[in-house]
């Protein structure tokens, strides 16, 4: 009987094992490391007089008067400016804590990025 036991043992246990690193294996998420974004679109032509806020020379105050960015949100664009380097392109906003894609969509036609 005790053999029957030991055999049911390992059974269970290669069994549990080959579960825990199934559901292991499907739960991993690989995220891109920014570099192996696309490169970005060229930038829109716009038209004489429009004044849009440069995400990669703006300071505090002009990244506060955006609508849905407040101080903590401008503060965050600051410090994700100052870690990661300039923004390569408007959408990389939602990499930015507290700025989802409805803030983004409406900072679309308010701000660009360009060299700074």
């Amino acid at each position: 009987m005790e053999k029957v036991w030991r055999g049911w043992a390992f059974l269970v246990t290669v069994l549990a094992l080959c579960t825990m690193a199934a559901v292991f294996a499907l739960g991993q998420t690989a995220y891109e490391p920014l570099d192996a974004l696309p490169t970005p679109p060229p930038a829109p032509t716009r038209a004489a007089g429009e004044n849009l806020v440069n995400l990669n020379t703006a300071g505090l105050e002009e990244l506060d008067g955006l609508p849905g960015i407040g101080p903590a949100r401008a503060q965050a664009i600051l410090d994700w400016r100052g870690e990661h380097g300039p923004f390569r392109y408007v959408e990389e906003l939602v990499y930015v804590e507290g700025i989802g894609e409805g803030i983004l969509a409406g900072l679309m036609d308010l701000v660009t990025v360009e060299a700074p």
